[in-house]
């Protein structure tokens, strides 16, 4: 009896597994259950193995089988699909070199040439209205540019100008003293000849500093009396000078670059 329904139940495994049923799990306890109150218990349970084997086997060949089909349809898809592809090109190809196709796109360009020209003409007349219209603008702008920087060149060199005559200015009484002691010394015997002369060519090395910064000594005795650089200080009779005429220099005047830093005090030869 035993050895009947193994061999039932075997015949059923193999059913199931042909007709795609996944029951080896539950087959396998059963068979295993029955073999173990079976009197040929080993013989039983190695008549289950070889079933289960075989079952799984069955399953292995109804898998690849299944692949198989399933790898030949994919390959036929794809075929499908290139081939589909190719055609699609083929005829892409063909619209794009159809003469419809080209004398369409044609059209379309000379539209847009035609679109780019106007908008062209249109930039050009307003850059010749701009330019009409700020010409002379801009010819003003430029003028007052070049006088605005001709401006700032003569304040700039007025305000160096500036600078020189206030520094000289508070130097001058220092070559004022110089020039009193020059005409104080009475030079007597051959050693304070030399002293005078040494303080002499000290006294030009000085002058020659400040005339280089651009100063320059008022001209008097003998020119014509100027109130711009001349101060007069005394009117005297004079029969060696017209009137008018500057006859002595009593403090000396200097101007730096056109401009006066100190009058020259003066006498002046009465009519």
């Amino acid at each position: 009896t035993d050895m009947h329904f193994l061999r039932v139940l075997l015949l059923t495994n193999c059913v199931v597994a042909r007709g795609g049923y996944v029951q080896l799990a539950s087959g396998h306890t059963r068979l295993h259950a029955v073999c173990a109150g079976a009197p040929a218990g080993h013989l039983l349970a190695l008549h289950a193995e070889r079933a289960l084997h075989c079952r799984a086997a069955v399953l292995r060949m109804t898998g690849a089988e299944e692949a198989a089909t399933d790898k030949e349809e994919g390959e036929e898809s794809e075929g499908e699909a290139a081939a589909e592809a190719a055609v699609e090109a083929v005829e892409e190809e063909d619209l794009l070199s159809s003469p419809a196709f080209l004398k369409q796109k044609v059209l379309v360009l000379e539209k847009e040439l035609a679109e780019l020209e106007e908008k062209t003409a249109t930039v050009a007349a307003q850059i010749d209205e701009a330019r009409e219209e700020w010409g002379s603008k801009r010819v003003r702008l430029e003028t007052d540019f070049e006088n605005f920087k001709a401006r700032h060149v003569n304040m700039t060199r007025e305000a160096q100008v500036d600078a020189k005559v206030k520094l000289l200015t508070d130097l001058l009484p220092i070559l004022d003293n110089f020039d009193r002691a020059r005409a104080a010394i009475k030079p007597e015997g051959a050693a304070q000849e030399a002293l005078n002369t040494e303080y002499n060519e000290m006294l030009a090395d000085l002058m020659g500093s400040f005339e280089s910064q651009g100063l320059e000594k008022i001209a008097t005795v003998g020119e014509e009396f100027d109130y711009n650089i001349h101060m007069a200080i005394q009117q005297v009779p004079s029969d060696e000078y017209d009137e008018g005429t500057v006859t002595a220099e009593l403090q000396s005047g200097y101007t730096l670059a056109g401009k006066l830093v100190r009058a020259a005090y003066v006498t002046v030869a009465a009519g």
